[in-house]
């Protein structure tokens, strides 16, 4: 009889999430407990999803420095974007300090859900908070390409926004896996 084993481009990816000092011990515990236990348990496909799931629980630990940096460029992004409107109050102007508000605010938020990793509300107000910025973000980068005045630094924060957002969900939720992993 074969033994059914987890895909070899899943333990690869697991070992390239993981540090150097984690790599053996944790791809052969789940290894082992996917052979040994899940493929008895739930079968051969349901156990691999499981093995997916649990390399995927790895990713958000290697995205996060990313991530601060994503939300430093947009928190410093959005305090020049208000220092500007501020400055030289345009038309307009207030409308625009509440948008680089909402923008500053959002980086905050999510960088202290990031650091403090303890308060579940934190988590879902950062994460609650992404669709206002996809919107932003995406509101901005049509108006900056279908009009007539190219802005390249809208379309770049607006990126950086899309990007904090991707970020954020892909990251956040699975903070609390780590927490109690290293609990």
């Amino acid at each position: 009889m074969n033994r059914i084993e987890p895909p070899k481009w899943m333990e690869g990816t697991l070992k390239s999430l993981l540090h150097d000092r984690q790599r053996e011990s944790v791809s052969g515990d789940l290894y082992e407990e996917f052979c040994e236990e899940q493929v008895p348990r739930l079968g051969a496909t349901r156990a691999r999803l499981w093995y997916l799931g649990q390399v995927l629980s790895f990713v958000p630990q290697r995205l996060t420095f990313l991530l601060n940096l994503v939300c430093f460029f947009t928190l410093s992004s959005g305090t020049w974007l208000g220092m500007m409107d501020l400055r030289l109050r345009h038309p307009g102007y207030a409308g625009r300090e509440l948008i680089a508000g909402l923008i500053v605010g959002q980086a905050a938020v999510t960088l202290a859900a990031l650091h403090l990793r303890g308060p579940r509300w934190l988590r879902i107000l950062a994460l609650a908070g992404c669709a206002a910025i996809v919107w932003l973000a995406l509101h901005a980068l049509l108006l900056t390409l279908r009009g007539a005045d190219f802005e390249g630094y809208i379309l770049l924060i607006s990126l950086g926004l899309l990007a904090q957002a991707l970020l954020t969900v892909l990251i956040l939720p699975g903070l609390h896996r780590q927490v109690a992993r290293q609990a």
